[in-house]
């Protein structure tokens, strides 16, 4: 390898590896590889602030701050005690006029230059920034000295701080300010697809994994839909990897260039050792930092891969990993991982686990690992499953959908498996599995159908039949909250045989009920006799009046205006 590139690497990695023995030199080498190509660029998000700072907290310590503030800084305190709510004063500090407003907050909201903060009073609310005729009605940045302050998301806003009494935090709070000054820009990081979303639909609720597993609360519902509020969003990828139908997509990198470099990297490196390797899997801002202290003890086979963020990688690449070659895929918690973020991933490995175990493979295959004194141990663990000889490895790539990126992975698995169960149980919550119909209770509505996002469950509009297409159900919930007779649950599981989970099959049908006047098929034998039975005793259909309910549309109003009645 060239200087250049290893230089390459060590700048793509932000840690610089050992290469002194022939393997760690082909690690060098595969890197090279995977990253010879740039990744698509994404679109960029804006901030402007004109470094307004507003301190939050009692005067006394507010007023303290201001005084170690850089002076480039325009500060507004809003004192929590004393002094009638709304009440402003100036004070100088320091040869610097300071605006003071009394009030405790009662909503923050907002970003780096454009916060607002609001005072409540029986008269109305006060919004500060407004009130004080501030330029923009916003305030830029806050530094809430609060000690419950009034955020607590695990991730905060950009420029939002909330040192919550530490000196240290403060400290760092305050060096921080004065650079916040200016234009700043990041990537966006999510993109959303509505169309496919499986939030809701119809006014029924679904899926809401994504609001669930986002620390820094930049996502909200729309009812049917989410918001992605791109200033909030820090890029931490749990939405995008616990989202069952691909309507949130990382794009920094977006999933088809991720998916070629991994696959260069781990065919260059099994081409040069005839050994696979193990992708562990680091990101955020202290990843780089809190690897390099430990890179001594990663082994030789072990090929280390930077990512924004570590959940920005979900099972679909790590299935895609195994399937290319790998013999391990790890994902590394550094002490910058919020604890959602976690949470998610370790609820997606044992998803993953659970199927690749019915495939022969370890359940530790799939892992989260710490930077402790058993790093080393873990990184080295046997797993069963593996060639290192040979096989055939998954040539796939350049895939952006992200079902379809499962079905490549999950299929070359199941194709090099040993033996493979028929099908393959998985814990609630896995995007896979069928939907059950009690025959006994659907009326074949089809609300069910309505509301489905995926086009799992399809309607016949020659008859009454409802269908279904198993590979195509993410689980989501929204036919099961939508049926009126709770008549469907869920099950996750896997089909082996593919074929099997692309067919359409029927998972209820009924002759059609025709009007017993004119004869014309209208509905379903089962939706009459739960009509007949729930309106029996309503005035409307008693006596002879049920019979209506046995008439079309058509002849049912004829019947009920005939003679005058």
């Amino acid at each position: 390898m060239s200087m250049q590139d290893s230089n390459a690497v060590q700048e793509f990695l932000g840690i610089n590896l050992p290469h002194h023995s022939a393997m760690s030199q082909a690690r060098l080498n595969a890197l090279g590889e995977g990253i010879r190509s740039g990744v698509t660029p994404t679109s960029l998000v804006s901030f402007s602030s004109s470094g307004i700072v507003a301190l939050i907290g009692p005067l006394p310590s507010a007023l303290q701050v201001v005084e170690g503030l850089d002076e480039r800084s325009t500060c507004v305190v809003i004192a929590t005690e004393g002094g009638k709510v709304g009440q402003t004063e100036t004070r100088d500090v320091n040869g610097r006029t300071t605006a003071i407003i009394f009030g405790r907050p009662t909503s923050i909201s907002g970003y780096l230059g454009n916060f607002e903060i609001t005072l409540s009073r029986e008269e109305g609310d006060i919004g500060v920034a407004k009130s004080m005729g501030l330029a923009g009605d916003a305030i830029d940045i806050v530094l809430d000295l609060s000690r419950e302050p009034l955020l607590t998301q695990d991730v905060l806003p950009v420029g939002y701080f909330a040192p919550r009494g530490d000196n240290d935090a403060l400290l760092i709070a305050c060096e921080s300010i004065p650079d916040l000054k200016g234009q700043f820009q990041k990537p966006r990081y999510v993109q959303y697809n509505a169309d496919i979303c499986a939030h809701g639909a119809r006014g029924i609720k679904g899926c809401r994994r994504c609001l669930d597993v986002c620390p820094a609360d930049a996502l909200s519902s729309l009812g049917e839909t989410i918001s992605v509020e791109t200033h909030l969003c820090h890029g931490l990828g749990a939405c995008t990897s616990s989202c069952p139908t691909g309507a949130l997509s990382y794009s920094y990198p977006n999933r088809a260039d991720l998916l070629n470099q991994l696959r260069r990297v781990i065919a260059s490196f099994r081409e040069q050792t005839i050994t696979a390797p193990s992708i562990l899997f680091f990101g955020g801002e202290e990843g780089p930092t809190e690897l390099s202290a430990a890179v001594n003890d990663l082994p030789d086979e072990v090929i280390p891969w930077k990512v924004e963020e570590l959940g920005s990688v979900g099972p679909e690449i790590w299935l895609s990993c195994l399937a290319y070659g790998a013999k391990t895929v790890m994902m590394l918690q550094t002490s910058d991982t919020p604890l959602s973020v976690l949470t998610e991933i370790a609820k997606q490995i044992k998803q993953m686990s659970a199927l690749i175990s019915a495939l022969g493979r370890s359940s530790h295959a799939i892992g989260l690992i710490a930077l402790d004194e058993d790093f080393e141990a873990n990184c080295r663990q046997p797993v069963a499953g593996t060639n290192d000889d040979g096989g055939r490895f998954a040539s796939y790539g350049g895939m952006e959908e992200k079902r379809a990126v499962f079905r490549a992975a999950i299929d070359h698995l199941i194709d090099e498996a040993a033996s493979v169960p028929e099908e393959i149980p998985l814990p609630n919550g896995t995007p896979f599995g069928e939907v059950l119909i009690d025959s006994n209770k659907c009326t074949l509505c089809m609300g069910c159908v309505a509301v489905c996002p995926a086009g799992a469950l399809i309607d016949n509009k020659e008859r009454p039949c409802l269908s279904f297409i198993e590979w195509n159900c993410v689980q989501c919930g929204l036919c099961e909250n939508t049926c009126p007779e709770k008549a469907i649950t869920l099950n996750p599981r896997l089909l082996a045989d593919s074929n099997a989970r692309m067919a359409r099959r029927v998972l209820n049908e009924e002759e059609p009920f025709k009007c017993v006047e004119c004869g014309k098929p209208f509905t379903t034998q089962s939706m009459v006799s739960r009509m007949e039975e729930k309106l029996s005793g309503h005035r409307m259909f008693s006596g002879d009046g049920i019979r209506r309910l046995r008439l079309c549309e058509d002849c049912r109003v004829k019947d009920m205006f005939k003679d005058g009645g």
